[in-house]
């Protein structure tokens, strides 16, 4: 490797390492990742309920639609705070002063954020996946009672879907960055990444529209082509339940899909900003 990519690849995991212990020791962090953890545990009074094998899945979209959600919340805000931190207390200049190019800046502040977030699902998933486990156990046994099917529980199909959740989460992470790179305020870029991430869940009704014969007009179809492709479809990461609790009938190469396509959305959402934040004066 060359010198000059050794280098460059030091101040980014610098970067990284500074970018991750400044996010870590947040009081914002520790209150969702508790109130999320809280969440998870609640489901645990649904066993006290008669749901047959239906209560895993229940608990399964429960436990991950409080991820998706407290996880889309703490990738929102903490990429646009750590970003514009930087600006408002200008120690940016000093960082940008020092041999560290924009790019490494930018890089290294979603790679720093991208490991908390890996921390938070990693968390919550390996809870869920205890409490999954526990549940199952015992439904386990009330089926071979009355001579029923015991309910299946794939934990490598739980932590296959842990490792989609983080790509979902990092491509969010990087479309706040590429924004906060153009942005001035800190709510400006909140509030238009929100929006994004919201777009991104609705993203399959706009696919879906262009399949089926309507009555669109030339532009309306345009502007819906143009949208699927700029702006990521977060729905096709959600596929928990099925890995988890029924891993046959996903459908081959769907997880490997859904990581490539997300890793191609991190990259050029990085690429974009950096060119932005290039152009951006501090």
């Amino acid at each position: 490797m060359p010198d000059f990519m050794k280098a460059s690849l030091t101040r980014i995991s610098w970067m990284t390492r500074l970018t991750f212990l400044e996010a870590i020791r947040q009081r914002f962090f520790a209150f969702l990742i508790l109130l999320s953890a809280a969440l998870v545990l609640s489901s645990v009074s649904l066993r006290f309920l008669d749901f047959g094998h239906g209560e895993l899945k229940f608990v399964c979209d429960f436990g991950f639609g409080g991820m998706f959600l407290f996880g889309s919340v703490l990738a929102v805000v903490m990429s646009a705070q750590l970003f514009f931190a930087e600006m408002d207390n200008r120690t940016a200049l000093t960082l940008l002063a020092k041999p560290v190019s924009r790019t490494e800046f930018l890089v290294g502040k979603f790679l720093g954020v991208w490991l908390v977030l890996g921390v938070f699902i990693f968390t919550l998933s390996t809870l869920l996946g205890i409490i999954l486990w526990a549940r199952c156990q015992e439904l386990t046994v009330a089926a071979i009672e009355v001579g029923k099917a015991p309910p299946e529980l794939s934990i490598t199909g739980l932590f296959s879907y842990t490792g989609m959740q983080w790509a979902r989460l990092g491509v969010v992470a990087a479309m706040i960055l590429m924004v906060a790179s153009l942005a001035r305020t800190f709510l400006f870029t909140v509030i238009v990444g929100s929006m994004l991430v919201v777009a991104g869940q609705l993203q399959w009704l706009a696919q879906e529209t262009l399949l089926k014969p309507s009555d669109l007009n030339i532009f309306s179809k345009l502007l819906l082509t143009v949208s699927t492709y700029i702006i990521p479809n977060l729905q096709q990461f959600n596929i928990g339940d099925a890995l988890t609790l029924d891993h046959g009938s996903v459908a081959d190469g769907a997880v490997t899909l859904a990581l490539f396509s997300g890793s191609c959305y991190i990259v050029v959402f990085l690429f974009i900003g950096s060119l932005m934040f290039q152009r951006r004066e501090i």
